[in-house]
This record gives C-alpha cells, sequence and structure tokens, in this order.
C-alpha cells in the first residue's frame, strides 16, 4: 500500500511538473531552440561530414533541394551583376527579363550597380534570413511551451524550409511585414506611419504586401489612412513599371505543383486524380467551374459572417493590437494570393505564421473561437506539408487550402461589419 501511494505521488508529481513546463511563457524558446538544432544539423552536416548542399538538405528530410545553394537568391544576384555588366540604366527592362530566369520587380536588379554578385549570394542570404528568424520568435515569444511545440510543425514545415533553402524574396517579405504588424498601434501616429512605410517596402520589394490593405477592415481612421497610403503608393508604382510588368507576367511560372490557389485543386483532380477514377475531365481547371466555386465560397462565407454579425455575439473578435494586425495580414495576404495570383509556390505560405498569435488567442476563449482556431491551425499544418506529393496525398491539401480560404474571408468580412456597426457586439 505505501509502495503503492509512493508511486501515484511520484507520478503526480511528474504530471504536475510536466503541466507547469507547459504553461511556463517559453515559446520563444521552443521556437528558436527547434530552429537552432536544424541549422547545428546542416551545417555539421555541410562543414564537418563534408557533405554537398543537396545531401546536407536531405539529412533533415527535406524533398526539394534545388541547385545552385540558395537558387532564387542566385538568379537575383546573377541577373543583377550581368545587367551592371551590360550598362544598362534602371529599370534594366531589356536586360533583366531577357533571361527568362528573372521575374522579380527590377528595384533588385540595382544590386549589381553595388557590386553584388553570385559569388556575395550566400551572405545575402544570411542578411534576409537571420532577422526573419529573429522576427519569428519575437512574434511568438510569451507563450506557453505548449503552443510553442503547436507553432513548430508550422515552423519547421516543408513550405517554409523551402523559402529558406531557396533564399526567396518572399522571406524579405515576410520580415517587413511582420515588422509593420509590430510597429503598428492605433493610438501612435509615427506607429501608423512606420507600418505604411515598411508595407510600401514590401511592395516595391514584390508587391505581395498589397494585400495587407485587409486592415482597413477595422475601419478607423488611422487603418483607413494606411490603406489607402499602400493602395495609392502601388497604383503609382505599378504605373511606373508598364514597360515591366508584361515581361514579369509572361515569365512568371504558373504551376500547379507543390502550390496553392484556387485553379489548383481542378487542375490536380484533372491530370491525377480522375484518370486514375476512370473519368475524362479534360478542360476543367480552365472552365467556369473554378469561378463558380469561388463565387459560391465567397458567397457562403459572407453569409456566415452576416449571420455571426446578427446574432451579436463576439465569438472571434480579432485582437485590437499587434495580435489582430499580424493576423489580418496573414489571412489578407494569403486570401489574397490565393484568389488573384492563380497559384503560388507553397514557400508563400509562410505568411499564415502571422496568423498564429490570433489563433493562439482564440483558444483562451469561448468553445466556438477554440474550434475555429482547431480547425485553422490544422488545415495551416496539412496545406503547409503535404505540398510535396500531390500523387499519394491525393487532394486533402487543396482542400485544406479551400478551409482556409473560406474562413479567413468569413472573419475578415465579420471584422468588417462588427467595424462599421459595433452596436450589434454583445456578449457570447
Amino acid at each position: 500500500m505505501i509502495r503503492m501511494n509512493l508511486a501515484e505521488c511520484h507520478a503526480g508529481s511528474i504530471a504536475a511538473r510536466s503541466l507547469a513546463v507547459m504553461a511556463k511563457p517559453c515559446s520563444g524558446m521552443v521556437i528558436g531552440g527547434a530552429i537552432g538544432l536544424v541549422v547545428l544539423v546542416l551545417l555539421t552536416a555541410s562543414f564537418i561530414f563534408q557533405l554537398d548542399w543537396t545531401q546536407s538538405w536531405k539529412t533533415i528530410g527535406f524533398p526539394g533541394v534545388a541547385i545552385p545553394p540558395f537558387f532564387d537568391l542566385h538568379a537575383v544576384t546573377t541577373t543583377a551583376a550581368e545587367c551592371a555588366r551590360a550598362g544598362e540604366p534602371y529599370p534594366f527592362a531589356d536586360c533583366g527579363y531577357r533571361t527568362g530566369n528573372y521575374n522579380y520587380p527590377p528595384v533588385w536588379l540595382m544590386l549589381g550597380r553595388a557590386g553584388i554578385t553570385a559569388a556575395d549570394t550566400m551572405w545575402l542570404a544570411v542578411v534576409i534570413e537571420l532577422p526573419a528568424i529573429i522576427l519569428l520568435i519575437l512574434l511568438l515569444r510569451g507563450r506557453s511551451t505548449a503552443l510553442g511545440l503547436v507553432a513548430l510543425p508550422m515552423v519547421l514545415s516543408p513550405s517554409t524550409i523551402l523559402a529558406f533553402e531557396r533564399a526567396n524574396i518572399d522571406i524579405l517579405e515576410w520580415g517587413l511585414v511582420c515588422t509593420a504588424a509590430l510597429v503598428y498601434s492605433e493610438r501612435r501616429r509615427s506607429g501608423a506611419i512606420a507600418c505604411a512605410m515598411l508595407l510600401c517596402a514590401g511592395v516595391v520589394s514584390k508587391f505581395i504586401a498589397l494585400f495587407c490593405t485587409s486592415l482597413i477592415v477595422r475601419f478607423s481612421r488611422s487603418t483607413i489612412a494606411v490603406s489607402i497610403a499602400v493602395a495609392g503608393f502601388t497604383a503609382l508604382y505599378l504605373f511606373s513599371l508598364t514597360d515591366v510588368l508584361p515581361h514579369i507576367r509572361r515569365i512568371s511560372p504558373f504551376t500547379p505543383y507543390i502550390s496553392y490557389g484556387y485553379p489548383v485543386i481542378f487542375d490536380r483532380f484533372e491530370i491525377l486524380y480522375a484518370p486514375q477514377l476512370g473519368l475524362n475531365l479534360a478542360g476543367l481547371s480552365k472552365s467556369w467551374v473554378p469561378h463558380a466555386a469561388v463565387a459560391a465560397i465567397v458567397a457562403l462565407a459572407a453569409v456566415l459572417a452576416v449571420v455571426g454579425w446578427r446574432r451579436g455575439t463576439t465569438v472571434l473578435q480579432v485582437d485590437a493590437g499587434r495580435d489582430g494586425t499580424a493576423f489580418l495580414f496573414g489571412a489578407g495576404i494569403y486570401c489574397g494570393s490565393f484568389l488573384l495570383l492563380g497559384t503560388n509556390y507553397a514557400y508563400r505560405l509562410i505568411f499564415l505564421l502571422l496568423c498564429l498569435p490570433q489563433l493562439f488567442d482564440w483558444l483562451a476563449l469561448d468553445r466556438a473561437s477554440r474550434r475555429v482556431a482547431w480547425l485553422l491551425i490544422g488545415s495551416c499544418i496539412i496545406s503547409m506539408w503535404l505540398k510535396f506529393h500531390p500523387e499519394k496525398t491525393l487532394h486533402i491539401n487543396q482542400l485544406t487550402d479551400w478551409i482556409l480560404f473560406a474562413t479567413m474571408m468569413m472573419i475578415l468580412a465579420l471584422a468588417a461589419l462588427r467595424s462599421l456597426w459595433p452596436e450589434r457586439e454583445a456578449v457570447v
């Protein structure tokens, strides 16, 4: 009997200690430690075991290694150096887009004027990626250890690693958008101005930050001013690139492989799954069906938002601080790119990481908010992990893409209704 009581006390103390550890606000340490461990494995494989670039990344099980190292950034630095040697003035329209390997805004070609060449790709990648890692830790710090573990599948997903392995410019864009979310404040004009400037820098970098005008759903003077400033700057910037944009569009890849976007599920069903079922659905992805599906989902999201607003509940209330701002930016970029850019490589899913703080907030609220938060977290994980082998995972990851789109559109619409007519707000 004494032994049994001792065993029970010991088991209870272990459980209590485990719960105490899980409750500690150490999410930043969890995220930073996991990333540090991955980097250590890569460096050990490369410098100690002398493995090449491909073999080093395969030690962590990453399936999509590209050569040369930091493939996407290498294309930028190579083209920038070639254009500088050619002596062409900005925006290098003839030189930059002639090769067919460069589909970024021409501002990146000015690296060549600064003496940057392909040989500088490695250190430039570190300059771009290290701040993004620090910002990610700052974004998620202060949460419990348990929530840090929940975030890890997204942080270490193949989609996120793809962005870092290629040193894609989306990482810099992510850093600018994340910083904008962290500095924005409704009460400080300087914070709003800094946010607008950072988002405009993001537009110059890769246009994606335009979708952060989703901030307007709060309908305050500050959010309207920031959104109008970013939209106006984007219009002027795109007008200045009138001669360049057709080149970018012509050589930009539109592929459903390792991608998300509204046409992808229809292409995959037409090409991969229908033949396995003995069906002939040729032309499905280019028919009216994808557009009708988008219209139906948007309408459903609007109806659900109106129903939630009319009931006057505070379910899925978007935070007024930085957590809510980061969520609006992440959701805006995901929904905008899903709907308007056709197909997007999986590395762009890193913007979903911006939604995590708000989702974690909802986990601590009412039951309905918790359920939706877990639905979004689960959908993010599935979508970010199952992009690389669509022939094996069927259409599961594309379905979660649509779940994310529909749910986030509903939340954005609900936030807009609450901002415009707050008198219906009530306690759950």
